[in-house]
């Protein structure tokens, strides 16, 4: 019997990574594309949570508001001077028997002025108001259009199902 070596066989056509060409620029060009891709998700992904993460009224119309809480007898009001604070859209309600004022805003921002203008100028021009309650939540505000009742403003955020109920602070310092 008679010993037979065989050679080493290689396939033809490839020489592997070090002396292909093509595949090295096949790598390069997939990088470069992964790394766009991956720029493009690092920028998108936080201004798509931005944008589900949204307040739920902020920008939308007072109606709205007014419907999710069923506040019945929607009034649209008139625009006022947006100099002391600004709002995307206010109306009026009934809410079981007491008329509210529902307003929402463009911004958080906005919603927090109005607030301070609650907490800091109504108790001067108002005094009557110290101790009375309205609703609020980021990026909407529900109050009794006449008397500021604390049942009015407690409704509205169990009907809601968010914000929380504020009252008007004494413009007197302790």
């Amino acid at each position: 019997m008679v010993a037979v070596q065989e050679a080493p066989v290689s396939p033809t056509g490839t020489t592997g990574f070090a002396g292909d060409g093509g595949s090295r620029l096949r790598v390069v060009g997939a990088a470069v594309v992964l790394a766009v891709v991956a720029g493009l998700i690092g920028w998108g992904a936080p201004q798509l949570v931005a944008r589900f993460n949204q307040p739920k009224y902020l920008g939308q119309p007072a109606a709205s508001l007014a419907r999710d809480m069923n506040c019945t007898e929607f009034k649209q009001a008139a625009r006022h001077d947006q100099s002391v604070y600004r709002y995307h859209d206010q109306g009026t309600c009934t809410l079981d028997g007491t008329i509210v004022t529902v307003t929402t805003f463009d911004s958080v921002a906005d919603g927090d002025a109005f607030a301070a203008v609650m907490r800091a100028i109504i108790p001067v021009l108002h005094p009557t108001w110290v101790g009375a309650t309205y609703a609020a939540g980021d990026g909407w505000n529900v109050a009794d259009a006449r008397n500021l009742t604390a049942q009015a403003a407690e409704l509205a955020v169990r009907r809601l199902g968010m914000g929380a109920t504020h009252i008007i602070p004494s413009a007197k310092s302790s």
